[in-house]
């Protein structure tokens, strides 16, 4: 039977494993591990934000930032039960069986071990095994190569550029588009 893309808000449909990474609904608690995270500046920047003027991470911020992750739909990404970012399926197009994908990781000291990677690979699978979706698309800021290699590695290619379409601390940055399909899907063993 197939199934058909449902509408992705609300709290994730189910607990996606990996061999290190666990993604599962947002939970009360969540919103003090975030705030115990902060703001790390070179993720800032990652996301094109203004370090200088980012509002400091208080419990009122911790709150509405579980309330618009539960209201997205995304996934907490955990690694032995510890908070380190989050990834959810969006912007859903029913008839053409499309998504896009947003993943954020918020803990810097996690950053290069291959977590988000993981994460990733559990919601496309989900995407195109569990869901039926026939591709993904994401956006990703010009500059920020992390991103762009992983998102490569597990099969994304660029399909296009918005210019100066994100404004940046320093001024505008650039936007790439890239997607992948089910059928050039092969687990991201790239």
């Amino acid at each position: 039977m197939t199934q058909t893309v449902p509408v992705m808000t609300g709290p994730p449909p189910l607990t996606l494993t990996g061999p290190r990474v666990t993604l599962r609904a947002p939970v009360d608690a969540d919103a003090r591990a975030r705030m115990a995270l902060g703001y790390d500046p070179g993720i800032l920047q990652a996301y094109g934000q203004d370090i200088a003027a980012t509002a400091a991470f208080t419990p009122e911020r911790s709150e509405s930032w579980l309330a618009e992750q539960r209201g997205a739909g995304a996934w907490m990404i955990t690694v032995d039960d510890v908070l380190i970012g989050t990834v959810r399926l969006h912007s859903p197009v029913e008839a053409d069986r499309r998504a896009q994908i947003a993943i954020g990781l918020l803990d810097a000291t996690q950053l290069g071990r291959g977590f988000g990677t993981e994460a990733l690979r559990l919601v496309i699978d989900h995407a195109f095994d569990g869901l039926n979706l026939h591709r993904l698309s994401l956006r990703v800021l010009a500059d920020n190569t992390r991103a762009i290699r992983c998102y490569a590695r597990l099969g994304f290619v660029e399909e296009g550029r918005e210019r100066q379409s994100a404004r940046v601390p320093d001024g505008w940055q650039d936007d790439l588009i890239m997607g992948l399909l089910a059928a050039d899907w092969d687990g991201g063993a790239a």
